[in-house]
């Protein structure tokens, strides 16, 4: 084995190895969106798999394993929709699969029928197939199955590709507002995907050369040590962020908000759109007002905005939006104009929808029952 082919099976090795670990932790992962968690698992599985067959291939040990280093390689096929899928998954959270989506699988049974006689060789045939394939050009007799194989594998990967860039320009703002990690998902996205579009400035130039009947030993080992350099950026990123992996959940603890992406200046500004739609239009008025309504009126997930209540007023949603209405429910209790409307009235008028919410709140913000403050202060 040359030094070139010891580095190269060295950093194949240990690229396959973290993705394969990546793909076990994220296929275990149950909180969070765990169907987006596994479809980004089956993903690393495949690159996994992809790097195996790079180290076994240059290392020299698919003498040994000459079956498993051709069955492996089906694995990479599963690329293409797996990382589509991730995307339609963080940009739909009730994306279901469809019948259709079983073309997908088109590629790679493609690959397993034109393989399939292959399989069956004795060992000496595998091991001199593979010898063959490696240090020779894909545009020999022989090999040319193979070609069209992986040529529609690159172009199932750069189709799929462009539909979740597609998927990912159009959602933009939706993943933003569907979960508290819109941005980190965001950039997990472009991560996944932006980094492989400069695969194809590798593949484009090694098919010509393919074509002029070169051999495909250093072509194959670029694409491999491509890849391997995006596993260890992955990787790096996965576990220096792994709050991607989770959906933000609600603690009693005073870090509450530690893992929250919303900065102060953010907060400032939501927070004063926050006063102007309740000062300024009264959204208060509105009894089916809700949490997910108002953040939605404000653009921002509903944690982002009941972590700025929190965060400013010392109060929960719901003693935030009463206080208001209490407000206004006093305002109409001292008019003259409106002493003959029941309190009642007034409560619902002010945006309560039921008699017992109302008085509790009243009592608590005022002290007084709402008979009571009528009588004081009416005039």
């Amino acid at each position: 084995m040359s030094t070139f082919d010891y580095i190269a099976s060295v950093i194949f090795f240990f690229g396959s190895s973290l993705a394969l670990f990546s793909a076990v932790v994220m296929i275990t992962i149950k909180t969070g969106n765990p169907k987006a968690n596994r479809w980004l698992g089956l993903f690393c599985l495949s690159t996994a798999a992809l790097l195996t067959r790079g180290f076994l291939l240059h290392s020299g040990f698919y003498t040994h394993l000459p079956l498993f280093t051709e069955w492996i390689d089906n694995l990479r096929y599963f690329l293409p929709f797996t990382i589509l899928f991730y995307v339609k998954t963080v940009a739909f959270p009730d994306f279901r699969l469809k019948k259709w989506d079983l073309l997908h699988l088109g590629p790679v049974a493609f690959n397993i029928v034109i393989k399939w006689p292959d399989y069956f060789n004795t060992s000496d045939q595998q091991i001199r197939y593979l010898a063959q394939w490696l240090d020779s050009s894909l545009m020999q007799s022989g090999f040319y199955a193979d070609l069209i194989s992986r040529v529609i594998f690159n172009l199932h990967f750069m189709v799929c590709l462009v539909w979740a860039l597609i998927i990912y320009r159009k959602s933009k703002d939706t993943i933003m507002r569907a979960t508290p990690f819109g941005k980190v998902y965001i950039s997990w996205i472009r991560l996944f995907t932006f980094p492989f579009l400069p695969s194809y400035v590798i593949w484009v130039p090694g098919a010509l050369l393919l074509a002029g009947r070169f051999s495909m030993r250093y072509f194959y080992c670029s694409l491999n040590l491509f890849v391997s350099m995006l596993v260890f950026f992955f990787v790096y990123r996965v576990f220096t962020r792994p709050e991607i992996l989770f959906m933000a959940r609600a603690q009693k603890a005073a870090k509450k908000y530690n893992a929250s992406y919303l900065t102060p200046a953010e907060a400032e500004i939501h927070f004063k759109k926050l006063l102007n739609l309740m000062e300024e239009k009264e959204v208060y008025l509105d009894p089916d007002l809700t949490l997910f309504v108002l953040a939605d009126q404000l653009a921002i997930h509903k944690n982002y905005l009941s972590q700025i209540i929190n965060e400013k007023t010392n109060r929960t949603f719901n003693d935030f939006i009463n206080a208001y209405r209490i407000e206004k429910v006093k305002k109409l209790l001292t008019d003259p104009e409106r002493k003959e409307a029941t309190i009642l009235d007034l409560a619902f008028e002010a945006g309560f929808n039921s008699k017992t919410p109302f008085n509790n709140a009243f009592k608590r913000q005022t002290g007084e029952s709402p008979i009571a403050w009528r009588k004081k202060n009416l005039k």
